[in-house]
């Protein structure tokens, strides 16, 4: 089947940007950028830049993917309150969930289109509430790579409002948690390495618990949570 024009457009401006973030995210990375204690002394030095800078950062970390998207969220548990550090953190990640989620769709729609004879997303049957329910155990689940989630169900049928929902829903309780570790590094060390402690053991405790049938999952999200821990 032949592509419509426009979308090949979108595609390549798709890919475009995403070049240009991936580069981006890799140089501040390579330069050393992502790092708590620099990222608070730039967020100090910035003023009232400093929020709007953390934000895109962690933004940034989300689109490239394999780098770590907690060190934002602790520098700025580190420098602002918890309240203001969390929003700073939720809004930074769910731009960059989205502009994933956008690259993707616009990528992927010509490839889909000519696969699918017409369809634009993966799984166009599947119940938007499936689709929903499959972003937030995956967002709930730390090991599973953010970016992948992201580029993932853009490529499907779920709608973008769904798909914000359910990131910021999954996001949220671990987000919470480097926040305030940022914030008991920037306080008191004793209250740093007992929120450090509880980070580490979730981080550790809970996906063993998803694998030992401690936390309930319906037999289809287990098998796509395994999938996508054991892609290969």
């Amino acid at each position: 089947m032949r592509i419509e024009p426009r979308h090949g457009k979108q595609a390549l401006l798709a890919l475009v940007m995403l070049a240009g973030l991936m580069a981006l995210g890799l140089w501040v990375y390579q330069a050393g950028w992502i790092d708590p204690v620099r990222l608070e002394r730039l967020g100090l030095r910035l003023g009232p830049w400093g929020p709007l800078m953390l934000a895109g950062v962690m933004a940034l970390t989300v689109v490239v993917g394999p780098i770590p998207t907690m060190v934002v969220s602790v520098a700025a548990g580190m420098i602002y309150d918890p309240l203001l550090a969390f929003v700073l953190s939720m809004t930074g990640a769910l731009t960059g969930a989205g502009l994933s989620f956008w690259i993707a769709r616009l990528v992927g729609r010509p490839v889909i289109e000519r696969l699918l004879h017409g369809h634009v997303a993966l799984f166009p049957e599947c119940p938007q509430h499936i689709l929903f329910s499959m972003v937030l155990v995956a967002r709930l689940i730390p090991v599973v790579s953010f970016a992948l989630i992201s580029y993932a169900s853009g490529l499907t049928a779920l709608s973008t409002s769904r798909f914000l929902v359910a990131t910021a829903l999954g996001m949220s309780p671990m987000t919470l948690i480097y926040v305030l570790a940022g914030k008991g590094i920037a306080i008191d060390s004793g209250w740093a390495m007992a929120v450090g402690a509880v980070v580490v053991c979730l981080l550790v405790a809970l996906p063993k618990m998803v694998d030992a049938g401690w936390v309930p999952l319906p037999a289809s999200w287990r098998a796509f949570v395994d999938h996508l821990r054991h892609p290969h």
